[in-house]
């Protein structure tokens, strides 16, 4: 057999650095494999599409077993490969057959899909012979009963606990077809020096995965310690002990625990709060909330044209430029325009210029060379929806940013059009549903949202000058109590920032400034950076106060 190096890059894609010269063709016509050094019947290798290559000397010999995957149209687009002639630790013991990526179906997902009966409890395994074990046993138990010929809905991810995460959000539409989602991952765990290198092992993957679905309907499961995996099982002749952990002894999945305080150990004690990332145009408020975090929800509010969405993505190319992939959820305008904010900032020149006419502010080869800046990185990716979203969609396409995408910093602007198209009657208890959603998941991972919120109406009068002081500037206060909505809004934020206009005689506006209305991590509020833009740059600028 002879390699080739492979092409690809995007994460998940394939298991190697090289991949058979083989096509997914040659393979189809490949005989069924003969599983039986797994303990597995050639009845089951039918069955999921299993196939094998022969030894080219007696013709007999499996050399490679190969297991089928298909895309979401339900083509075999691939085969994963497992080497029969190497160590299992030996470089090559599995590649692909084809491009097998993490939007693929999970491996026997074709086939349970094909069992038109109610879709009650999917059994989710760590590898394709656990599926195959786990399929074989089930049959076998309910052999000469009044059961006989239901089988169990039985799948397996496709590339390794590492890309489980992913591989279940693709596939999330199939899981939620069913009651109850159990995982029957393998039995070990990552040791300390192995997490710091990413490792990811089946009682890791398993809280991963459970974690990231945020459903409450997901089992565990435990293997014996004597056993390694569900083959494991199988092959040791407890086929029955195998389908009663899938089937009765699996347990509800609660993500939260109580530990006792030595949980914490004191090395943990003495460590100083994570520092975030910087935006250094605002020095004052990094004074105050040592930069942006995950794991914190920050709530920024102000009034209507004040210029929330500029702050927003200077936050951004802070994020960005940092190296960290940042998710736009821009609620009220296009992709176009969230990439011309990126490109501006990148160029320094004025955005409502160069959105109206882009090479009146920058030559064409200026652009381009910032085109190419905020496109091969992968650190910028939006989400293409405009309007109102549904709760349950917003948290999915949040989940797509985070666990897909890799994204820790995303913005959401804003949070008042989330709910705008709702139909139910109480928009504080749906304000509620959404601050909570968005709390819990910043909690449960390390992701930062920043979230924009506008202030109530009723604030009119804040836009009144002082009485008696008519004539001079002032400045418009905003407050937690004033942002528009639930006041879940302050209660379950981290870090809540107002955005101040300054208003001149003339009514027109004058600079804008930062303040802490909340700050849970550090405790530090107030007023912080009052800046305005250069026209000219487009740059935010801060300024010495004057007093007002």
């Amino acid at each position: 057999m002879s390699w080739e190096a492979n092409k690809q890059t995007n994460k998940g894609e394939v298991m190697s650095e090289y991949v058979a010269k083989e096509t997914v063709e040659q393979v189809l016509e490949y005989p069924f494999a003969d599983l039986s050094s797994r303990g597995i019947r050639k009845e089951i290798a039918i069955k999921l599409g299993i196939r094998m290559s022969v030894s080219q000397e007696d013709g007999r010999t499996p050399t490679a077993h190969y297991f089928p995957y298909y895309n979401q149209q339900d083509k075999v687009v691939a085969f994963k490969k497992r080497d029969l002639t190497k160590a299992k630790d030996e470089k090559f013991h599995f590649t692909a057959v084809g491009k097998l990526t993490v939007d693929c179906k999970f491996f026997g997902q074709s086939y349970a899909d094909a069992h038109k009966r109610r879709k009650s409890n999917l059994i989710l395994t760590e590898g394709e012979y656990d599926c195959a074990a786990y399929l074989q046993a089930a049959i076998d138990s309910v052999a000469n009963t009044q059961h006989q010929g239901l089988e169990p809905f039985v799948v397996s991810i496709g590339l390794g606990t590492a890309n489980a995460v992913d591989n279940c959000l693709h596939n999330k539409g199939f899981i939620d077809r069913f009651d109850k989602l159990t995982l029957l991952f393998d039995n070990d765990k990552a040791t300390a020096a192995e997490k710091r290198k990413g490792v990811m092992k089946g009682q890791d993957a398993t809280i991963a995965v459970a974690t990231s679905l945020m459903k409450d309907n997901i089992y565990t499961t435990n293997i014996p310690e004597d056993y390694k995996d569900p083959n494991d099982m199988l092959l040791a002749g407890k086929g029955r002990e195998l389908v009663a952990i899938g089937a009765f002894d699996a347990v509800k999945f609660v993500g939260e625990k109580i530990v006792e305080a030595r949980s914490v150990t004191f090395d943990e004690l003495l460590e100083a709060r994570r520092e975030g990332v910087y935006v250094n145009t605002f020095p004052k408020l990094m004074d105050k909330i040592h930069g942006f975090r995950g794991s914190e929800l920050v709530v920024l509010c102000a009034p209507s044209n004040v210029g929330k969405s500029f702050v927003c993505a200077e936050f951004a190319y802070s994020f960005i430029n940092n190296g960290e992939p940042v998710g736009f959820m821009m609620l009220e305008e296009t992709n176009k325009e969230t990439l011309q904010r990126v490109i501006s900032r990148k160029l320094e020149v004025n955005y409502n210029v160069f959105k109206d006419k882009p090479t009146s502010v920058a030559t064409k080869e200026q652009v381009q060379d910032a085109y190419s800046w905020a496109t091969e990185e992968k650190n910028i990716y939006m989400l293409d929806h405009f309007g109102s979203i549904p709760i349950d969609e917003l948290m999915n396409k949040i989940r797509t940013f985070v666990f897909i995408h890799k994204c820790r910093f995303i913005i959401l602007d804003h949070l008042s059009i989330v709910i705008s198209g709702s139909k139910v009657a109480d928009e504080r208890k749906e304000l509620d549903t959404v601050m909570t959603e968005l709390a819990t998941f910043c909690a449960a991972n390390d992701v930062c949202i920043i979230a924009v919120s506008h202030i109530n109406r009723s604030n009119a009068s804040d836009f009144k000058p002082p009485k008696g002081k008519e004539n001079e500037p002032f400045w418009v206060g905003v407050t937690k109590e004033s942002m528009r909505g639930s006041s879940s809004l302050e209660q379950l934020s981290w870090i809540v920032l107002g955005l101040e206009p300054q208003i001149l005689p003339d009514k027109s506006r004058g600079n804008v400034r930062l303040t802490v209305l909340k700050n849970r991590p550090f405790g530090y509020l107030g007023v912080a950076d009052e800046f305005n833009m250069d026209q000219t740059t487009g740059l935010l600028k801060t300024v010495v106060s004057d007093g007002f």
